[in-house]
């Protein structure tokens, strides 16, 4: 059967246009594994480029973590340092406290046995005031007066009545020693008074005319031999360190015992064994 020729034209059309569309599906088909294999890739290195991320947020993360750590063990090192400090100084101050609670029982038991002897010894200087030699009366009676108001006185602390007690005591060892001058009356007669310790008082008016001596016995100045003038005066002069000390040569009578003050210095315990931190 022969064809027309439009027929035949139209089938080559066909076929070319079969051809055509049979290279186009082909070229299709290989370029998608290029492009799928771009597209891996790229998604690789978005990965990778993420994961580094992650990983440099991390390394910052970890190197922050680990100067907060070095600082909290340091922070803690210096913390029981400090507490170690803290625990010797609380040790310290433990010791301090029964330390003072030990002063403040000794304190205690030598007020309850100071006190008594104390009084009895107020006692014994105002007797021996009394009975002494009647020399710098006014300045003795002063002190006694002065030194009994101080042991009434309940402001007073005990360390204040022993100390002031004792600087009477002393006062008064103290006059037992060496040559003293002072003035004083004789009737209406001023004389010049020569005290030689605690032994003795000689008297010679202020022309050298008459000469006394105190009698202890009498209570009283009595008339001196006229031969003790000279002696008086040289006592005089030495007292009041106008000329050397030498010998003389003077009567005197046996003292009455005040051998107390002594006594009773030796015997009273210190405050700074018996009352530690006593004011």
């Amino acid at each position: 059967m022969l064809l027309s020729r439009s027929e035949c034209i139209l089938k080559s059309i066909i076929a070319v246009v079969g051809i055509v569309g049979a290279l186009h599906v082909h070229g299709a088909a290989a370029q998608d594994p290029v492009d799928r294999a771009l597209d891996t890739a790229e998604r690789a290195q978005r990965d990778a480029a993420a994961s580094q991320k992650r990983i440099d947020q991390l390394d910052d993360q970890t190197r922050a973590l680990l100067e907060r750590y070095r600082a909290a063990t340091w922070q803690a090192q210096q913390l029981t340092v400090f507490a170690e400090q803290l625990e010797a100084i609380a040790e310290r101050q433990e010791e301090e406290k029964a330390s003072l609670r030990r002063q403040i029982d000794a304190m205690q038991r030598t007020e309850a046995e100071l006190m008594p002897l104390m009084l009895r010894m107020l006692d014994t200087f105002e007797a021996l005031i009394e009975r002494d030699l009647p020399f710098l009366e006014t300045e003795r009676q002063e002190r006694l007066t002065q030194v009994t108001q101080l042991m009434s006185d309940p402001e007073a602390s005990l360390a204040q009545k022993y100390r002031r007690l004792l600087e009477a005591y002393q006062i008064e060892i103290d006059y037992g020693q060496g040559l003293d001058a002072e003035r004083g009356q004789v009737g209406e007669r001023t004389i010049d008074i020569l005290r030689v310790g605690r032994l003795a008082l000689y008297g010679l008016t202020l022309d050298g005319r008459e000469a006394f001596r105190w009698d202890r016995e009498a209570g009283e100045w009595q008339p001196a031999d006229s031969g003790l003038r000279r002696t008086i005066r040289q006592g005089l002069r030495m007292a009041r360190d106008t000329a050397p000390i030498a010998l003389m040569k003077l009567p005197v009578e046996a003292p009455v015992d005040v051998g107390a003050i002594e006594s009773l210095e030796g015997a009273l315990p210190t405050l700074d064994d018996n009352a530690e931190g006593t004011p």
